[in-house]
């Protein structure tokens, strides 16, 4: 197949993210299988235009501020130059509407979640405002759209704003399940949190810095690595400060995947408080290393954590529930070794080998059986 992806940014643009990580693990597995895969993205500053990245074809061709309204145009160019089996519109933004621009090629829409609400603590509000109501309508109009959803939650969520259910297809994220692995050279810490992912306002890791004040009256001092960069840190900085734990959090900024196995293998917990994700990639990062979970019962976070299994889910938005869960994962050595081998295991079902294998057989159906 000749498959052309369109998608915000690429694995080169500085605000990378983990869709895109999801995008070169699962598309650079299609190329290697002898598929021809070519990504219509954003420029960024310094870029260059056209670059091959993981055997995938990379054209930064559009602004990052009109991309959907800029796409279309690009894509009649480029049409002009090749033939594409099919269109995926990557959409961890906002739509592209390939199905009904370019009506004879056959469109495919993958989400990996929706902002809702919570992007209202991301931008400014004329912006969110166009989101969430763009959001909102785009599920309608790619109702009769193969879709693929990256977790339970997100195929939910997509139903209930209009998308017939039979259309969509569930493939979870995977993760190099032999590189992140218990380690028996680190020794756990027992008294050592650890979060990792973008620090934006609504992944909500105030909450854990909340936690561990509460847990800290009745006794016990925690350490905290936060592992991520965004724009929440100067207000996370300034909140840590008032609750006195400055010297107690490591705000670590970016770290290589080395750095961060090896904080994800020492750590006792691993707190994700987040209001809302696609999956949860970094719940199966950590179970793999054989690391407990305490996380939000939230859209994404409950398809990535089995309760009681894995971890626990604590009430939603609940300082106090993360707390007490945070507490009792600590307390229990026995609780936390059971956690760890049905963590490992769980995680075990999650590799990019096996996602590619069913986004490979999704896109076929949808090219082939047209």
């Amino acid at each position: 197949m000749n498959i052309l992806a369109l998608n915000w940014r690429d694995m080169e643009h500085p605000e990378a993210g983990g869709a895109e990580v999801h995008f070169f693990e699962i598309f650079s597995r299609l190329v290697d299988k002898g598929h021809s895969v070519t990504l219509l993205t954003t420029r960024f500053k310094n870029c260059q235009p056209a670059a091959t990245y993981r055997g995938i074809e990379v054209l930064r061709l559009a602004g990052n501020a009109l991309f959907n309204w800029e796409a279309p145009s690009i894509v009649k160019k480029l049409l002009k130059t090749k033939k594409y089996d099919c269109i995926v519109d990557d959409v961890n933004k906002l739509p592209f509407y390939s199905n009904k621009k370019f009506k004879s090629i056959p469109t495919a829409v993958l989400y990996h979640h929706l902002f809702g609400k919570t992007v209202f603590g991301l931008t400014n509000p004329p912006t969110a405002l166009y989101v969430y109501l763009m959001e909102k309508r785009s599920p309608r109009i790619y109702a009769k759209t193969p879709c693929c959803a990256v977790s339970t939650s997100t195929a939910e969520e997509l139903v209930r704003l209009g998308m017939d259910r039979q259309g969509i297809t569930v493939v979870e994220n995977g993760i190099d399940i032999n590189r992140y692995c218990p380690g028996n050279s680190v020794v756990r810490d027992e008294d050592f949190l650890i979060f990792v992912g973008r620090l934006k306002k609504y992944k909500r890791v105030d909450a854990i810095l909340d936690a561990m004040s509460i847990i800290e009256k009745n006794g016990r001092k925690l350490r905290l690595a936060v592992v991520g960069t965004g724009d929440d840190l100067p207000r996370l900085k300034k909140h840590a400060a008032r609750l006195g734990l400055s010297g107690r959090i490591d705000f670590a900024g970016f770290v290589d995947e080395d750095k961060k196995i090896e904080l994800l293998r020492k750590a006792a917990v691993f707190v994700n408080p987040s209001e809302k994700e696609g999956w949860g990639i970094t719940n199966i990062e950590a179970s793999a290393c054989g690391t407990p979970i305490a996380a939000n019962d939230a859209p994404g976070l409950r398809d990535s954590v089995v309760h009681n299994e894995t971890g626990l889910l604590y009430d939603n938005n609940d300082v106090r529930s993360l707390a007490s869960s945070i507490q009792k994962i600590l307390d229990d050595g026995q609780l936390r070794e059971r956690f760890a081998v049905s963590g490992r295991a769980w995680a075990e079902k999650f590799s990019w080998d096996a996602s590619a294998q069913r986004i490979e057989e999704w896109l076929k159906k949808i090219v082939f059986e047209k």
